[in-house]
């Protein structure tokens, strides 16, 4: 969650009051020796990453700080380095900037008013107003900011804007939390790149760029608990920086859910049964709200989100149950104290929605060969130069390569530590090529106590290799150090990191696959395009492979690093041909002990359709589950139900020649008849003509040279992209 500032939010950054000499001594200490300047140029900072000059720009030859009061020199010295550490540039709008507050000071000066010597003097909005009415004074237009800022504040959002002023509230903010004596948690926004005091774990995803904002609560009580809760969570390890992010959604939905219905007290209601009618009307408002993002936006909320929903709620206030005493004397609050036992448990079992717990992965949540085979066959593309029709990212080919190797998460990849390979004893001097020759440690950041290591063969170690060579190489050019160590990480992100301490972004990742399955128009064996950019689907796809090769489930367990095989169920589709293999391992005998005298296979092929068909066709299989009624009449062809061989082909292609001798006939009949021919619209050939369209498309799949050595491999739904346009589509069974 990328945080944004709402408008409120910018309001309330007042440092009126804050200010104090004593402090601004104390952050200007804090700031490195080497830009402890006045004057900032290419001659003072000859090689610091951070400032890149533009020589050939008259206005970005240099920061100028000197005709400022001296203690706002130190709070702007003090605010680039805090800036620097995020890993973002000192550019010409911070030069910009510092000429603005010498326009301002000059202005305020001859209006005989009073000339702050600090940032702290005046608010935030009123620094941006002074702003724009200096520039404005000056003849330059301000008409753009302003409507852009009147814009966004409609929307409920305010996005800062490019230039000056978005360098004073970046400053501002770090000056602000900086000199504010309260803890940090009692501040209204929450940013560990603002306020390092904020508890993180040692790799934390996303922690140079997420942050929350507590102001979309509107009831004070409730705000202030939450972030009290929160901030106990997070030093006792019960809540995760990532985590935190629901606890806070749901609260918010909570707190406009109290503000629709007047309820501005702790206890919600005067009694317990009070209590319990606004916990179930909350509940049911939260099943009929529509999902506002992603490609479900408009449907209903699943009810794995319904239930984090409710549960974070219900957690919040048991906690506020268990420590009302602490929370009326901390928060200041006394109205703390009437909660009783019922807020403990808002609802009870089988009121929040409960989700399967025997889920294995769906079809879509893995990759066919067919995809495999085309996102490896163009990973180089990633690394190619723009210049030669590439993306020009090698490290994010890198990291699609480990993700096919290895099965890891995408997080668990990118927060991988510079040397993050142990080496095994008691090899030989040349191992095979398939052996495994090393461990790999990950980042294991989801689950507590989980392996964090797996056995790699060596391509994959020379695929670790290769980026260590490469990250160093970059480290050392964006430092200007040709002595730099290796970084911390071994992917890095290349954008706002001159100081090579943020990991790769996972989220660039899924964008550049996605530019890549564009590009390369990828597509499943059903012709289908494929969303590459769920990189999740390459945990599903690697470990359904290491299933369905035979590897016992307490080691695809270990390998995945889960903690129990109820959760590595979870990612199992064993496909048709497995099914198969394991069946026809096994001798089959009757009940008295003789041996059965049937075919194996023709067993299986029995019993599997006795489990899960309802009808046997006489070019394929029809896997309707026998509980639900066809609705597509004789339309099988082009039914996603419609499951195929290669052994059905010779079946297939009578069919189409004798459908072609059929249209014929007929349309000689009707042209003899009617004097006139048989038109496509003719509702009759329209039918036979999508039948054709059909099995043309199946026989095309089905004639694949890849099908030749396993003609058995089941090909489900091949003719559904010939299926007439007001013919509606099948819905998934479930």
């Amino acid at each position: 969650m990328t945080m944004i500032a709402s408008a409120a939010a910018l309001d309330a950054l007042d440092g009126g009051g804050l200010f104090s000499a004593q402090r601004n001594l104390e952050l200007f200490g804090q700031v490195p020796d080497e830009l402890r300047l006045e004057l900032f140029t290419p001659e003072t900072l000859p090689a610091h990453p951070a400032f890149r000059w533009r020589l050939e720009h008259p206005y970005h030859r240099e920061v100028d700080l000197r005709r400022l009061p001296e203690p706002m020199r130190r709070e702007l010295c003090f605010g680039f380095w805090r800036i620097i550490a995020q890993g973002l540039l000192i550019s010409y709008d911070y030069a910009s900037l510092a000429r603005s507050l010498e326009l301002i000071l000059i202005d305020r000066a001859a209006a005989g008013r009073s000339v702050p010597v600090s940032l702290m003097e005046l608010p935030l909005r009123r620094w941006e107003r002074e702003w724009r009415l200096a520039r404005a004074r000056r003849g330059n237009v301000v008409a753009r900011v302003e409507g852009r800022e009147a814009r966004t504040r409609r929307s409920g959002k305010l996005a800062l804007s490019p230039g000056p002023a978005d360098a004073l509230r970046r400053c501002y903010r770090q000056l602000v939390v900086a000199y504010d004596p309260r803890e940090w948690w009692e501040h209204d926004l929450w940013a560990p790149k603002v306020d390092p005091r904020i508890p993180l774990r040692q790799h934390e995803p996303n922690r140079a760029n997420s942050g929350y904002d507590f102001l979309a609560i509107s009831q004070p009580w409730l705000r202030e608990a939450l972030k009290w809760q929160c901030k106990i969570a997070l030093e006792t390890g019960m809540l995760r920086w990532t985590t935190i992010r629901a606890r806070l959604y749901a609260l918010t939905l909570f707190s406009a859910f109290l503000t629709r219905r007047g309820v501005d007290e702790p206890r919600l209601a005067g009694d317990p049964p009070g209590v319990r009618l606004l916990a179930l009307d909350f509940l049911a408002e939260v099943r009929q709200r529509k999902s506002t993002r992603g490609r479900n936006t408009g449907q209903p909320l699943a009810d794995g989100t319904i239930t984090t929903i409710l549960c974070d709620v219900e957690q919040f206030y048991a906690f506020m149950a268990d420590h009302k005493h602490e929370a009326a004397q901390r928060l200041g609050e006394p109205r703390w104290l009437e909660l009783e036992d019922g807020h403990a448990r808002l609802w009870r079992a089988g009121e929040k929605p409960v989700k399967p717990s025997n889920r294995v992965a769906a079809e879509n949540d893995y990759f066919d060969d067919v995809t495999m085979g085309q996102v490896l066959a163009h990973a180089d593309v990633l690394a190619a130069p723009k210049s030669e029709g590439g993306l020009g990212d090698e490290q994010a080919m890198r990291l699609l390569m480990l993700l096919v190797r290895t099965g890891r998460r995408v997080s668990e990849l990118c927060l991988m530590d510079y040397d993050c390979l142990l080496p095994l004893q008691g090899l030989p001097e040349r191992p095979d090529s398939d052996a495994l020759v090393a461990k790999l440690r990950y980042q294991q950041t989801k689950i507590d106590g989980a392996p964090d290591t797996i056995f790699v063969d060596q391509e994959v170690v020379e695929i670790i290799r290769a980026q260590q060579k490469w990250v160093h190489a970059w480290t050392r050019e964006t430092l200007r150090d040709p002595a730099a160590p290796p970084p911390r990480y071994l992917f890095l992100s290349t954008t706002r990191n001159h100081t090579a301490a943020h990991p790769y972004p996972k989220t660039t990742l899924g964008g550049r696959l996605q530019t890549l399955a564009k590009r390369k128009d990828i597509r499943d064996a059903q012709g289908r395009p494929v969303r590459v950019s769920k990189v999740h689907r390459f945990r599903h796809t690697r470990a359904t492979s290491l299933l369905n090769a035979g590897v016992p489930v307490h080691v695809v367990q270990r390998y995945l690093g889960h903690v129990s095989p109820r959760m590595t169920m979870h990612y199992a589709k064993t496909v048709r041909e497995t099914h198969e293999r394991e069946f026809l391992r096994y001798r089959k005998i009757t009940a008295d002990a003789r041996d059965l005298q049937i075919d194996p296979r023709d067993l299986y092929n029995a019993l599997e359709l006795d489990k899960r068909t309802d009808r046997v066709l006489p070019n394929g299989l029809c896997m309707l589950p026998p509980r639900q009624a066809c609705q597509r009449g004789n339309a099988c062809l082009t039914c996603d139900k419609f499951t195929t061989d290669a052994s059905y082909l010779p079946e297939h292609e009578q069919q189409l020649a004798k459908l072609d001798e059929l249209m014929s006939q007929r349309k000689r009949t009707f042209q003899a008849k009617t004097g006139r021919e048989m038109t496509d619209e003719n509702v009759w050939l329209s039918q036979r003509l999508t039948e054709k369209r059909a099995l043309e498309k199946i026989i095309t799949v089905l004639a694949d040279p890849q099908l030749a050595e396993n003609p058995r491999q089941g090909i489900r739904g091949a003719g559904t992209s010939a299926r007439a346009a007001n013919q509606p589509a099948e819905e998934d069974d479930r």
